[in-house]
């Protein structure tokens, strides 16, 4: 009993801190069709590749040389639905003044919203950012490999 009291007062002392881990995910590869139409309506594809899964999405729709802590309120779109991991693809239907209409996500999974009324500025470039949440936890943004620039056609056609 001796012997007992002592190391109980010692383990006492100690610590034992777990910490649970949710499985994280990553985004990679993503990119968007080069232009948009200033003449009309655009359905601007994108695609990038999942690791892991996320319980939803930020959609930034940026003038070029912005960062995402300069985006306004009405230049973010979040998407909250369960996306699994593979290569996913979607489109995001914008007018030539830079309001966002509607987000689709075509794959792993289906997953389309009606108009949202997400209003930006008229600048010509612009550039996708993404940034994935998971348990909770946001992800670091992903700027789109590159920029998507406007096209003044009437025959505008700027499809993947």
């Amino acid at each position: 009993m001796r012997v007992l009291l002592p190391l109980l007062w010692l383990l006492s002392a100690c610590t034992l801190t777990l910490e649970a881990v949710y499985p994280g995910h990553g985004i990679t590869g993503l990119r968007t069709q080069d232009t948009y139409c200033t003449a009309g309506n655009t359905r601007l594809d994108f695609a990038f590749d999942l690791e892991g899964r996320l319980d939803g999405l930020e959609l930034l729709f940026l003038p070029e040389g912005f960062a995402p802590h300069q985006a306004r309120p009405g230049e973010r779109y979040a998407l909250l639905a369960p996306i699994h991991a593979g290569r996913v693809q979607g489109f995001l239907e914008v007018t030539p003044e830079g309001e966002v209409l509607a987000v689709s996500l075509t794959s792993p999974g289906s997953l389309s919203l009606g108009p949202q009324g997400i209003i930006v500025e008229p600048l010509p470039h612009r550039r996708l950012w993404l940034r994935g949440y998971t348990g909770g936890l946001r992800g670091p943004y992903v700027r789109a490999a590159n920029p998507v620039r406007p096209e003044s056609s009437p025959h505008c056609d700027p499809t993947w």
